[in-house]
């Protein structure tokens, strides 16, 4: 038998009837197990015309009862009824009729009935011990004294004023505690404020403006802003100012997914991109040929690499910007010296997203250092819960509301085995909500060589997806790992393969939350209540 339910808990609704309050409390006291009991239940029904039950009482499998409520000195004379002398100008048990038929049609608007419908009358401030004898309100009407004692005289009303049950349809108690109204929490739907968010996502704020304003008179600038900034919109906007000035301009990043949206965002400025990996490669193998591996480890190999590229490289840009530095290998930084000498350089990084913990700008190719100090990107909920995983004191408030409205969700999947197929069930719901495949990227918080990670497999549930450096990732559903979505972003972010026991998970954890636009979930194994995957 379910627990006794009543609504509001703490307090009646609002209401100036002393006599509602006093069932209130007797409710409070004695509802019997298995009923809830609602205080003022408002419906609207299909023309527009309001009504109200006092209070409405259900039971699964007994049915739906509608408390009418009069207070003062209740009595009936010459077949009339008075309260404190004065007339109804409607019996009360026709009020609460009233009530039920109303509230019968909005539950079969919802595909839905109880087992039994009806109605009961209470005086709280009428003492009696016998009913009256009208013989529609015999057994069904409660006084004060009967709420003393509402736990053992309920049933026998619930008997008289209710048939016997039929077959219940749909979510009835469901749809009664909707109508009711527990909680509302002002919300757009994903789809909503995705729109919503429009080109600003691409557009730098004025704060933005004004820092890039202030920096360009600068030849060597190292600009250092947490996920969501506007880095990389910043690297951006930079290397397209100094080409439109006629400059020759070379962008540099880290991945060749970024690479790839940056040559989008930047078609037809004159701007070159690549990546630093890339462009060392094609450097060293013009002058050794491509097969210059030999016994050599990749770390070795790519050391090499670096270091032969900036002994071949010929300075041949007017400007040099650097996205994602945090990530670029002292022999990187080496390279990139000799691409900008007698250059102006500007680089970005983000030392909250350095993987590597031995990786960082070299100081000495800077004269001017800058910090962006607000994050743009992520909701304030999604940004709070990666700032817990980067070791940061999180907002507590916002984290709590990101989860009230959704923003942000942990789907929990105790079977590992069936982890691909609850990420393909959450990104059905998030296209129910207004998103297309294009808005949604999963992340992974494996590597490129886990063959059993989420972005090896051919489908995602129902869906198919593209990696990251495809070219027409813009348009498709994205899965890949962590490092390959630097710098990238979707409006929602499922993020996959959790695993709290993997190298620096929690900086994982946060480069992944911090692409997400208007929405974030993980898909994890529950990590206990009230507790996120790897973070107490």
């Amino acid at each position: 038998m379910p627990p006794p339910r009543l609504n509001p808990a703490e307090a009646p609704r609002p209401a100036k009837s002393e006599a509602e309050r006093a069932v209130w409390k007797a409710l409070k006291a004695g509802i019997p197990a298995g009923w809830s009991a609602w205080h003022s239940l408002r419906i609207r029904d299909g023309k527009n015309y309001l009504g109200e039950g006092d209070f409405v009482l259900a039971h699964p499998q007994r049915g739906l009862l509608v408390l009418e409520v009069k207070g003062g000195r209740i009595e009936q004379r010459d077949g009339r009824w008075f309260t404190n002398g004065i007339p109804f100008d409607k019996t009360p048990l026709d009020q609460a009729l009233g009530f039920v038929k109303k509230l019968e049609r909005r539950l079969v608007d919802w595909s839905c009935k109880p087992p039994a419908f009806g109605a009961a009358l209470v005086f709280p401030d009428t003492e009696f011990d016998a009913q009256p004898q009208e013989d529609a309100l015999r057994g069904v009407v409660l006084g004060r004294m009967q709420l003393r004692w509402l736990a053992e005289a309920l049933p026998a009303v619930v008997e008289r004023a209710l048939p016997e049950p039929q077959p219940a349809r749909g979510g009835w108690m469901d749809r009664l505690h909707q109508m009711w109204g527990e909680t509302w929490v002002p919300a757009l739907s994903l789809g909503t404020r995705l729109r919503s968010l429009g080109e600003r996502q691409f557009a730098l704020d004025d704060v933005q403006l004004a820092a890039l304003e202030g920096l360009l008179d600068n030849d060597r600038v190292l600009v250092r802003g947490g996920a969501g900034s506007g880095k990389t919109l910043l690297a951006v906007e930079a290397a397209r100012r100094h080409a439109g000035e006629g400059k020759r301009v070379l962008l540099l990043c880290f991945t060749q997914p970024l690479r790839k949206w940056l040559e989008v965002r930047l078609a037809g400025s004159g701007v070159e991109v690549q990546t630093v990996s890339g462009l060392a490669k094609s450097i060293a193998d013009a002058a050794d040929g491509p097969n210059r591996q030999g016994d050599l480890t990749a770390n070795e190999y790519w050391q090499a690499t670096y270091e032969r590229a900036a002994d071949l490289c010929e300075p041949r840009w007017d400007a040099v910007v650097v996205d994602e530095g945090q990530d670029l290998t002292f022999e990187a930084w080496y390279l990139v010296r000799g691409l900008a000498e007698g250059a102006r350089l500007w680089a970005f990084h983000d030392p909250g997203q350095g993987f590597w913990p031995d990786r960082a700008p070299v100081p000495d190719l800077f004269a001017t250092t800058f910090r962006l100090t607000r994050g743009q990107r992520c909701p304030a909920g999604v940004g709070a819960l990666a700032a817990l995983y980067a070791g940061e004191k999180a907002d507590e408030d916002a984290l709590a509301a990101a989860v009230q409205d959704r923003t942000l969700a942990l789907v929990e999947c105790a079977d590992a085995a069936k982890i691909v197929d609850r990420v393909g069930e959450e990104i059905d719901r998030l296209l129910s909500q207004g998103l297309t495949l294009a808005d949604i990227g999963v992340v992974s918080m494996r590597g490129q060589t886990a063959s059993d990670a989420i972005h090896q497999r051919e489908r995602i549930g129902r869906h198919a997806f593209v990696h990251a450096d495809d070219p027409d990732m813009e348009n498709r559903l994205v899965a890949d790992t962590f490092l390959r979505w630097k710098g990238l972003e979707r409006p929602a972010i499922v993020v996959a393969d959790v695993d709290p026991s993997v190298k620096r998970f929690g900086t994982r954890m946060h480069i992944a939350l911090t692409r997400a636009l208007v929405a974030a979930r993980i898909v994890a194994a529950p990590p206990g209540q009230g507790r996120w995957p790897g973070h107490g």
